[in-house]
């Protein structure tokens, strides 16, 4: 079970209840009470004991299992009361008292606020409570002092504020774990039993409304706490990928809380309908009508604007529209402006209700469409943020809504994004800028496996998918060619970006770590530079700060075999130690012969920032997954502090460890909200760890050895190469210097000879000019320095496609199809295309290379025009109106004309198609196309022509006369995008739903078609 601190608001009210009626049902056991009375629930559990060859000692069994009904908990506390010995713990005390309060409390505040509940139901929560009650009057003389103090609870709540809202989530403050609490020493494990205990659930309306209300509390602190964290990298006290990294985990955090309580919302309507009666509930308080002063595309009355946003009704509408007017096998499509377009400038400063709308329902509306392509097989990523995996898993269920947690989610991109206002794209920028410098970096690093895969992640987004895939759907006359600019989405996605730029950091380090360790350079260069300075050769002045800043990272135990050596004789031992010799070899019965290998004395590099490693790990684009809870972080960060403490091969470093003695490890005891911050705080105290490039170290580390091999070849001529046989050996220079200062000739005592200066000597020498040509701080100053983007131009790192984009494009082109279904789990390559039906033909010649435009597309633009503006000397008859700027498929011009009109007006340009509407009737439309085959006008442009208009059978639409305010329901069926209408995507037995098999389509509409024709002749149509 999990300390109350980890639990969620709900999950400590329910757990107030359990923990009184499983010490209830235990004690009563104990002192003699039975209840014998038969039930299927009471049956006991079957043997553990297994059977057949394979039997071992059985597991424990012959448990009880029993559910605790309400009705027996008055009479096990009557019998509990009789027992003068028993004493009622104080926890328990407090548990009864604190769920007492809250229940009934609570059921005021839902009364005050308008919420009716099913009578039935409010008689079953009433019930309880009365129960609960006499319990705690049967044991008042068995319960201690200092128990649950009612009066300062009241206080607490805010019994006096008049702020209703503010009511409801101040009775959860009970809740919050005061400082004393957490600091205070565990409560005893409970001894065990033979009877596994559960409790009769509540599950009144009543008490699905607290699960609800106690969620959007837990989602209220959580969001304070996420916009502190945003202001501290305002600020820059926090870095952006440690603010992204904890965002994304409140969002599973957020995911999880929910899960707890869908249960109980599911019996009772499930959580829109909860929504709605609680939000209606609320505005009634507050005296607003949730349905009056409505415009069109409202989803409810913009007073209570604020309300709506404490209930995630404003991005619950927004996320469900969008799944539900947009095809779940659609590959992308644009956000056609209809609302109007974020500005960012103005960020969360509207000053109306409408204005604070109008920014989030554009931000929202401009993102989704991105979100959708990027939860795609072909939009998989470097990273997968619960957003898009959330947007994945509605779209392929629009029909159950948006999650609360997904709406919530929403609701914290758009504060993130509106609270850095115009300055929302410096975490791109910032993310760019750590790319560049990793590519710089990686220009010195030889082609390698590790290599690769760090430019795989600093090149990932060189190339917007996003914009790539609009651009070529649009040369295919697929899309109309107005979409965003490249890389809107990262700039007005700083979670996004700090999540990437955590991943590049990762990959660096892991990389890194592994390309720098394997040949020894680095390690066999410190113990080099540590004799050196032990030596006194090596003057103060002279640091090679990067290896130092290795050294301290890694500890002793990455380059020493024990404590570090303090004479010659001793780096030479270490030395050998730490390429695998074993220490057997300087025994003194040891012959001249083979040497003997010890593997285990290989030094190894340990991988720093577990806590990030850990979390990047679950970034990966994997779909679906458990996700986070509050135990599992807290998890992560009490395994972060141990690891920390740990050398390359698991042990606890030397040098730390009198300070882990003194430290327990074995528990953080926060709350939700503070593990968030924790988490954001550890990821950005690992940035140094993860940030350094080892690359750059090792490649440091072999042009000293390089150097030095090179200044012992001058001195002893090419005999000395034979030492270095392979480029690969090149730290035996190492061995060399260390085994000449020792006179040492091998690894016995009998190996000795004349020690020798000239070697050490050299290594100062060539070691001293390293440093003082500045080549010691190189790691540093590349992590200081800014990278231009000119300095990359020409670097070439590979013709990697990262997102498939090119062959995909082929492949569309090749069959000449329009949209393509890309699901979550499916091969992109194999999905089906498919291509509208309904459309616009071209006689003669194509216009522009396409010979046909779709309706869904001429029609959906028009109707989203604005509204007729007057223009002087322009024809008015039919009302229409000046010329609209929206675009087609491909790069035409349109304007609009009288029906029978020819010509444009003489004023304006003529262009290559134009749409011909009636503004009165905007359903009403046809397209016209310059004709080369009639003769030209007398201004030298082709007359125009009409298209053919191809219809396919539309299917009957029901429409619901209700008004009735539905959550979880879209309020804008048409919302702003493009979405082809189901006649627009049937074509040659081509079903629009996702990845429906073509010869079951083909199938039904032979059949339809034989049986219409058969009907033709009976004389039934």
């Amino acid at each position: 079970m999990l300390p109350s601190s980890l639990k969620s608001i709900y999950q400590q009210y329910k757990n107030d209840t359990d923990s009184v009626a499983i010490w209830l049902a235990t004690t009563a056991k104990a002192n003699g009470y039975a209840d014998d009375a038969p039930s299927p629930n009471n049956a006991p559990v079957k043997s553990g004991r297994r059977k057949g060859k394979a039997r071992k000692p059985a597991n424990p069994a012959n448990k009880t299992s029993r559910i605790i009904k309400i009705r027996d908990f008055e009479p096990m506390a009557s019998h509990i009361a009789k027992t003068d010995s028993i004493k009622v713990p104080h926890h328990l005390t407090v548990a009864l008292e604190r769920v007492i309060w809250v229940r009934k409390t609570f059921s005021k505040r839902l009364v005050e606020s308008g919420v009716k509940a099913d009578p039935s139901s409010d008689q079953r929560h009433s019930f309880f409570v009365r129960v609960l009650e006499k319990v705690r009057d049967c044991l008042k003389p068995l319960m201690g002092a200092g128990s649950f103090n009612v009066d300062e609870a009241a206080k607490k709540a805010g019994e006096k504020s008049q702020d209703p809202v503010k009511n409801i989530f101040d009775i959860l403050k009970v809740y919050t774990p005061s400082e004393a609490f957490l600091n205070a020493p565990d409560v005893a494990a409970k001894p065990a039993t033979d009877t596994e205990y559960t409790v009769e659930e509540d599950e009144s309306a009543e008490d699905a409304i607290f699960a609800l209300v106690a969620l959007l509390g837990d989602y209220s602190r959580l969001r304070k706490e996420i916009k502190s964290l945003w202001a501290d990298y305002q600020a820059n006290r926090l870095d952006l990928a440690a603010a992204a990294v904890a965002t994304n985990t409140a969002f599973e955090l957020a995911r999880s809380m929910e899960d707890e309580i869908l249960p109980i919302m599911s019996k009772h309507g499930g959580k829109d309908d909860l929504l709605t009666a609680y939000f209606v509930g609320l505005c009634k308080l507050f005296g607003i009508d949730a349905l009056a002063n409505k415009q069109p595309g409202d989803g409810y009355n913009l007073k209570a604007y604020n309300l709506a946003q404490l209930c995630l009704v404003n991005t619950i509408s927004l996320l469900t529209g969008y799944a539900k007017a947009n095809p779940g096998d659609l590959l992308i499509n644009n956000y056609n402006g209809k609302f109007g377009w974020y500005d960012e400038e103005l960020g969360a400063d509207g000053e109306t209700n409408r204005a604070k709308w109008n920014q989030d329902k554009t931000a929202i509306s401009e993102v989704l469409p991105d979100l959708n392509f990027l939860s795609s097989n072909l939009g998989t990523g470097a990273v997968e943020d619960e957003l898009i995996r959330g947007m994945g898993a509605l779209m392929e269920k629009p029909d159950e809504g948006s999650p609360l947690w997904l709406a919530w989610a929403a609701q914290i991109y758009l504060d993130v994004l509106q609270s850095l206002g115009s300055n929302c794209g410096r975490g791109f920028e910032e993310m760019k800028q750590e790319s560049f410098k990793i590519k710089k970096a990686m220009l010195d690093v030889p082609n390698s496996q590790e290599r690769n895969r760090v430019i795989k992640a600093v090149t990932k987004w060189d190339r917007d998918p996003l914009s790539t895939c609009r651009l070529q759907m649009s040369r295919l006359g697929l899309l109309p060619d107005n979409g965003p600019p490249a890389w809107r989405f990262l700039h007005r996605n700083p979670i996004h970006c700090g999540l990437l730029l955590h991943n590049m950091r990762v990959n660096l380090h892991v990389s890194g770590a592994t390309y720098a360790a394997t040949p020894g350079g680095v390690m066999c260069t410190t113990q080099l530079y540590h004799a050196l300075r032990q030596e006194k050769l090596l003057p103060d002045h002279l640091a090679w700060e990067d290896l130092d800043t290795f050294w301290k990272m890694q500890g002793d135990s990455a380059v020493f075999v024990g404590d570090p050596p303090t004479n010659r004789e001793d780096y030479f031992k270490n030395y050998c130690l730490c390429i695998g010799v074993s220490v057997s070899n300087w025994a003194p019965t040891k012959r001249k012969g083979k040497v003997n290998v010890n593997t285990a004395n290989r030094r190894n590099m340990k991988f720093k920032g577990w806590v990030s490693l850990v979390v990047n790990r679950r970034l990966a684009p994997t779909g679906e997954r458990p996700p986070l809870s509050s135990d599992l972080i807290e998890g992560i960060l009490i395994e972060g502090r141990r690891h920390e403490a740990l050398d390359g091969k698991g042990h606890i470093r030397p040098e730390v460890k009198g300070k882990v003695n003194n430290e327990t490890i074995d528990s953080v005891s926060l709350s939700p909200t503070i593990l968030i911050r924790k988490l954001a705080l550890n990821i950005h105290a690992e940035i140094s760890d993860i940030g350094f490039n080892y690359f750059t170290m090792h490649n440091s580390a072999w042009k000293f050895l390089t150097e030095l091999k090179e200044e012992f070849t001058r001195l002893w001529g090419a005999e000395f190469l034979r030492y270095i046989p392979k480029e690969d050996k090149l730290p035996y220079v190492v061995g060399y210097v260390f085994s000449t200062a020792a006179g040492r000739t091998g690894l016995t005592r009998d190996d000795k000879a004349e020690p020798r200066d000239d070697g050490i000597d050299a290594a100062a020498r060539v070691m001293r000019k390293f440093l003082e040509d500045g080549r010691g701080r190189v790691v540093k100053e590349q992590a200081e320095t800014d990278v231009e983007p000119e300095e990359l131009k020409d670097a070439e790192f590979s013709d990697y496609d990262p997102w498939r984009l090119d062959g995909l494009m082929t492949a569309i082109m090749k069959r000449g199809e329009a949209m393509g279904g890309f699901g979550r789990g499916g091969a992109a390559g194999d999905c089906p295309m498919q291509r509208p039906d309904k459309k616009f033909t071209f006689d003669g010649q194509e216009i522009n290379g396409h010979r046909y435009i779709t309706a869904a597309h001429a029609r959906a633009q028009i109707q989203a025009a604005p509204p007729p503006q007057p223009r002087p000397n322009y024809p008015s008859a039919f009302g229409n109106i000046e010329k609209l700027p929206i675009g087609f498929p491909g790069r035409y011009e349109h304007t609009p004309l009288l029906p029978g009109q020819t010509s444009p007006y003489r004023d304006e340009q003529p262009g290559a198609l134009r749409a011909i509407y009636n503004d009165h009737d905007r359903t009403n439309m046809e397209v016209s196309y310059h004709d080369r085959r009639r003769e030209m006008t007398p201004g030298g442009t082709y007359q125009f022509s009409l298209a053919h208009y191809h219809a396919a059978r539309r299917s009957k639409k029901t429409e619901s006369p209700s008004e009735e305010l539905q959550v979880g329901a879209s309020q804008q069926p048409d919302a702003g995008w493009i979405p082809p209408q189901d006649d627009d995507l049937r074509s040659q037995g081509v079903c629009p739903k996702h990845l429906q098999p073509r010869f079951k389509c083909q199938r039904r509409r032979q059949l339809r078609e034989r049986k219409e024709k058969s009907n033709e002749g009976a004389g039934l149509k």
